[in-house]
């Protein structure tokens, strides 16, 4: 005997359509949230590499690098930025780290301290990029300086939300200030007052206290 089968594959349509919907859109909305975090973590990446590349002269373009000629920062800066000079002179104060907050819209900072470069970079950066809401900061240890951030983004994809339980996407990025010669130029100079100090007749710390006196006068 012949069985009908009228309607059969519109049952099934029925039951195996939604599945097939559901699973589409749970595909988009994980690739929006991958795409959201790769898009995060380029941002942030251009705002600690930009910040990294331009620290050593406040006058850069952020975007270029660029700057008007005879444009530079004060001879004594790194007094209140590097560590290694103000510790050979007893001038070192805190912990060598500077952050401040970034968010979309934030307005630039001139200046050459690190809290004002920071401000301007993520400015900078904000302007042009959706970089979300976090940190910036600048962490010098000797000879180790580096610019970190940590931002989290603005747009929440709340099905993800639920399913993973978690919340926006999330990047933290690091770049290093690197500058061969300043490093070279500190090195030499720490080893010629090293050896001053030591054959000073009054001893090392008298000779570093009266050093460090006028250096801080020069800082004012």
């Amino acid at each position: 005997m012949r069985q009908d089968t009228t309607g059969s594959f519109t049952l099934e349509a029925s039951m195996l359509l939604p599945w097939v919907l559901m699973m589409t859109f749970l595909l988009l909305f994980f690739a929006l949230y991958i795409a959201q975090g790769t898009l995060l973590y380029y941002s942030s990446s251009i705002m600690t590499e930009r910040a990294a590349f331009n620290w050593s002269n406040s006058f850069k373009k952020v975007s270029t690098g660029a700057y008007p000629q005879g444009q530079y920062d004060g001879l004594y800066w790194r007094l209140t930025d590097d560590r290694l000079v103000q510790g050979l002179f007893g001038l070192a104060t805190g912990g060598g780290e500077t952050s401040v907050e970034v968010y979309p819209d934030m307005q630039g900072s001139e200046g050459s301290s690190a809290a004002s470069k920071l401000v301007r970079v993520a400015s900078a950066t904000a302007g042009s990029h959706r970089v979300g809401s976090g940190e910036i900061s600048y962490r010098n240890i000797g000879i180790k300086r580096e610019i970190r951030a940590g931002l989290a983004s603005v747009w929440l994809a709340e099905p993800l939300v639920r399913l993973r339980g978690g919340g926006a996407a999330e990047a933290e990025v690091s770049a290093l200030v690197v500058e061969p010669a300043e490093f070279l130029r500190t090195f030499d100079l720490i080893r010629y007052y090293a050896a001053k100090m030591s054959r000073y007749s009054e001893g090392a710390e008298k000779y570093r206290a009266e050093a460090a006196d006028v250096l801080s006068k020069r800082k004012m």
